[in-house]
């Protein structure tokens, strides 16, 4: 076998030799509930008061100056929301790699 031709495998590329599915779903469902939770986090974390009330905002003027930027405080909403999404997505593959949600191709009715 050359450098070029690869293993020979039966699973799909990409795909674990060895898989524990029930270890997949739970390490999914919690892959799911930290992006889900940081997102709501990081989304509303900027625009509550405790945001402007720290340590470092009350001691260094700089970081207050970057802190209370609408900009920055977009930015990082705008990350929370990312992460929100990141989560529904996964939630839809877990749900279609569960068999809940077929495929496109058998919704199409082509099986």
């Amino acid at each position: 076998m050359s450098i070029r031709e690869g293993p020979t495998s039966t699973a799909p590329p990409g795909a674990p030799a060895n898989e524990d599915p029930l270890m997949n779903r739970w390490l999914a469902i919690l892959y799911i509930l930290f992006c889900f939770e940081m997102g709501v986090m990081l989304f509303m974390l900027p625009w509550v008061p405790v945001w402007s009330r720290n340590f470092f905002v009350g001691r260094f003027a700089w970081v207050s100056a970057v802190a209370m930027n609408g900009f920055v405080r977009g930015a990082i909403s705008g990350l929370g929301l990312a992460d929100v999404l990141l989560a529904f997505q996964e939630i839809w593959r877990l749900r279609r790699s569960l068999g809940i949600i077929h495929a496109r191709a058998v919704a199409d009715g082509k099986r």
